[in-house]
């Protein structure tokens, strides 16, 4: 009990899963060098100042722990996947739904393309309707990672859970082009 738990849940909720993030404060009191996989600010509920979070990828020794990287190149979709989207608020899906294309994808993040600029750290809701590439309907939760460069309508959203079906269609789709060290972390997460 009392804020640093309360913040302490806070900054988990910025997580997209198999990560770990800390914030400055923490960072500065650490002596063993660490491997900064990225930074961003953030405006936690309920603190009285926003944070500057750091994503942790492994510590030195005496430790030598390291984390996957789980960043891989987004691959084009022969056609964009129709797909349908809402922003989670909190627990709860909100109530506009909201019209894309999914137009890139790896094992562990899509490119959905909106008329909606999607803010880096909301948490989404995607519905993908069946395609032409023989990818199964299916419901993607995800934190968008990064906004377009350029154009705010294309965002990187990092899975944090998909169907079993998306997934094995994912694994079928990333093994018939041939990129086996994707198909292979895919299978080792």
């Amino acid at each position: 009990m009392g804020s640093n738990v309360n913040l302490a849940g806070r900054v988990e909720s910025f997580t997209t899963g198999g990560q770990v993030l800390i914030a400055e404060d923490t960072r500065t009191k650490i002596e063993t060098p660490l491997r900064i996989d990225g930074e961003f600010q953030v405006e936690p509920k309920g603190a009285a100042r926003s944070l500057r979070l750091f994503e942790i990828g492994s510590i030195g020794a005496p430790y030598a722990l390291s984390l996957p990287i789980r960043t891989m190149p987004l691959r084009p979709l022969p056609d964009a996947l129709p797909v349908q989207f809402t922003v989670l608020e909190e627990k709860f899906s909100g109530r506009t739904v909201y019209e894309g294309r999914l137009t890139e994808l790896s094992v562990f993040e899509v490119r959905p393309k909106s008329s909606l600029a999607q803010a880096v750290l909301s948490n989404l809701k995607i519905t993908v309707a069946p395609g032409p590439p023989g990818n199964p309907a299916a419901e993607i939760y995800g934190k968008v990672v990064s906004a377009g460069a350029g154009d705010a309508s294309l965002a990187t959203v990092r899975f944090t859970s998909t169907s079993p079906e998306l997934k094995a269609w994912v694994q079928q789709w990333v093994s018939a082009r041939g990129h086996l060290a994707e198909l292979t972390s895919m299978i080792l997460c």
